[in-house]
């Protein structure tokens, strides 16, 4: 059969590489972007991305572009500063790198991959089940549909309002840093959300924070406040790579509604992000994988029912429901007097432990 993913980021990439490595299906992954492509993202991969990178066999391809993080150095809302370092637990990779990767390795696997093909509606049938895409006149004919086009999906059916989290970054060469070691502020200005400085390579970072969307201030204002603050001195002699970036993420409490007749959602354009750290890019793949997995279990056929989409829809509510709801809990804590508090005693070792373990396993 016929399958067409929608977005070629981590989720619909993934989902087009286990798709494509069944060698069953007629695999169709588009964007609207020509790739490699700049995304505003930290690009930050958490254990729990790098394990599933292994699990996908792309562990050895990712490793070469990956700076190794070994170590944080933490700045608590009260300005009490520590270095938090252990082992080696997390890469940066930069997306442009990391999507163009996955898409490519989809395509060696047999998978189709159209670039600059702006989707503008879905294709229904007349009992109202997706049949495909369309993009101006051309129209995809697919057995099944992956919507997979991020934060600003325009075909989401999740009719709560949209929880969002602000960010704006940009990348600067010349940033003197710890090797080994990103940072992370939890400045009042944003609580309970962040600033961010994560190594890209020996010379290149990418800076940045999420904030409340509803902050009256204007963004650059906001970076540059932050930036200032905790960069400061480091930026003489810097230069900034391009302009400052911003977009949405789209995150939720519990999974909504994920599925509709002949197409799934993955990603972010079903909200699968954590509310606590702002990180998608783990479930993104791992709703790519659970959709590829599906499929293979439900074979060839062409899916005129809901048993596929029931599944998945159970599945993604099993796999992230829990997580969502501890990452708001743990969000509301940071936000909190407490969180102050602790910061504050991060000069004991046990304290130390417990935070670096939190702050990496966090997604």
């Amino acid at each position: 059969m016929r399958i067409v993913i929608v977005g070629a980021g981590p989720a619909g990439g993934t989902a087009a590489l286990m798709l494509a490595r069944q060698r069953r299906h007629e695999v169709v992954l588009l964007d609207r972007d020509e790739f490699p492509r700049v995304k505003t993202c930290g690009s930050g991969l958490s254990p729990l991305c790098i394990g599933l990178c292994r699990e996908l066999g792309l562990h050895e391809t990712m490793a070469r572009h990956a700076y190794g993080v070994c170590g944080l150095r933490f700045t608590g809302p009260a300005g009490h500063m520590a270095t938090l370092a252990g082992p080696e637990g997390a890469w940066v990779v930069p997306r442009a790198t990391f999507d163009a990767e996955i898409a490519g390795a989809a395509e060696r696997a047999g998978a189709r991959f159209e670039q600059g093909f702006k989707v503008s509606r879905l294709l229904l049938d007349a009992a109202g089940r997706v049949r495909g895409v369309a993009a101006g006149d051309r129209e995809l004919e697919a057995d099944l549909t992956l919507c997979a086009d991020g934060a600003h999906s325009r075909f989401s059916v999740d009719p709560r309002p949209k929880r969002t989290i602000a960010t704006i970054m940009g990348w600067y060469e010349g940033v003197p840093v710890t090797p080994g070691h990103m940072e992370m502020w939890f400045a009042r200005r944003v609580s309970p959300w962040y600033g961010w400085l994560f190594p890209e390579t020996p010379t290149r970072v990418n800076i940045g924070l999420c904030y409340h969307p509803d902050d009256p201030a204007k963004p650059r204002d906001i970076f540059d406040e932050l930036v200032t603050r905790h960069v400061g001195e480091r930026l003489r002699g810097a230069t900034r790579l391009g302009r400052l970036r911003g977009a949405p993420i789209s995150y939720t409490d519990s999974v909504g509604p994920v599925t509709r007749r002949g197409a799934l959602y993955l990603g972010e354009a079903a909200r699968l992000t954590n509310g606590f750290t702002g990180e998608g890019i783990f479930y993104a793949m791992k709703s790519g994988v659970m959709a590829a997995d599906l499929v293979a279990k439900h074979g060839g056929r062409t899916f005129g029912g809901t048993t596929l989409e029931r599944e998945y829809q159970r599945a993604v509510e099993r796999a992230f429901n829990l997580r969502f709801r501890v990452a708001l809990a743990f969000r509301g804590f940071r936000g909190s007097e407490a969180f102050t508090a602790l910061t504050a005693l991060l000069a004991f070792k046990p304290v130390e432990r417990v935070l670096h373990w939190a702050l990496l396993h966090a997604t």
